[in-house]
């Protein structure tokens, strides 16, 4: 399947049943592991845990070439579609966006606030309608942080989703949602809705019924992966502890 028709998969995955499970890879050993699982359609990458196998950290603290050679490694490994988390662009959304199809990604998260606080929802919508203008093919994951960033409420989030969606977003990305909120955010938001695995949610199932679209886990399987591997270290070190 070539890039163009792997998009298309990928856009119609958020449009119909099932809901779409989108595993998190870091490296590209991760990405194969992940992609060779019964049922997995296509991959996400997460800017956290990649930034972090590079030596650096969340926020755009990665060079941006650096992220998307390892976005580009990871779309080269494996034949489902995989879309990066490339957080805002680093300073150069359309560019960065237009490199991320360059680099075999099919599509993208885009962030709505950075270091300085929330991105005011005109600014954001401008730079979402400019992606979409530049590389109409690629997925736009559009992500909403006033829960992540505490600075709203259920019906900021509805706004901005709906304004995002209205400017090309193809999903919204109410990350960190509260699970009580996520019935409410489905049924106002007027598309497709990706939610975070947190404590407390619901099973795919479950979130399929209440309307939502995607699920996705952020750094979420990275951390698990290295706490495992550190909890067998450790029972090997100190047997007796």
């Amino acid at each position: 399947m070539d890039q163009q028709a792997k998009a298309e998969s990928f856009r119609r995955f958020h449009l119909e049943p099932p809901i779409l499970v989108l595993p998190h890879a870091w490296d590209v050993a991760s990405a194969k592991k992940l992609a060779a699982l019964r049922g997995c359609r296509a991959l996400a990458t997460t800017s956290a845990a990649v930034a972090r196998s590079l030596g650096w950290e969340d926020g755009e603290m990665a060079p941006a070439a650096e992220m998307l050679q390892a976005n580009e490694r990871i779309a080269s490994a494996v034949e489902v579609p995989v879309t990066g988390d490339l957080e805002r662009g680093y300073g150069d959304p359309v560019g960065t966006a237009r490199r991320a199809w360059e680099a075999g990604l099919v599509g993208i998260n885009f962030e709505d606030s950075t270091e300085d606080g929330q991105v005011p929802l005109d600014e954001q919508a401008t730079a979402i309608r400019a992606i979409r203008d530049a590389v109409p093919e690629l997925v736009l994951n559009a992500r909403v942080d006033v829960f992540i960033r505490q600075t709203g409420d259920i019906d900021e989030a509805v706004e901005r989703g709906n304004a995002y969606l209205e400017a090309g977003a193809d999903c919204v990305y109410p990350i960190a949602c509260p699970v009580a909120a996520v019935a409410d955010l489905a049924r106002r938001i007027d598309g497709p809705i990706n939610v975070l695995v947190i404590p407390g949610l619901p099973e795919p199932h479950e979130l399929q019924k209440l309307g939502v679209a995607r699920l996705t886990w952020g750094s979420g399987l990275a951390s698990l992966a290295y706490a495992e591997a550190a909890r067998v270290a450790a029972a090997a070190l100190a047997p007796d502890s």
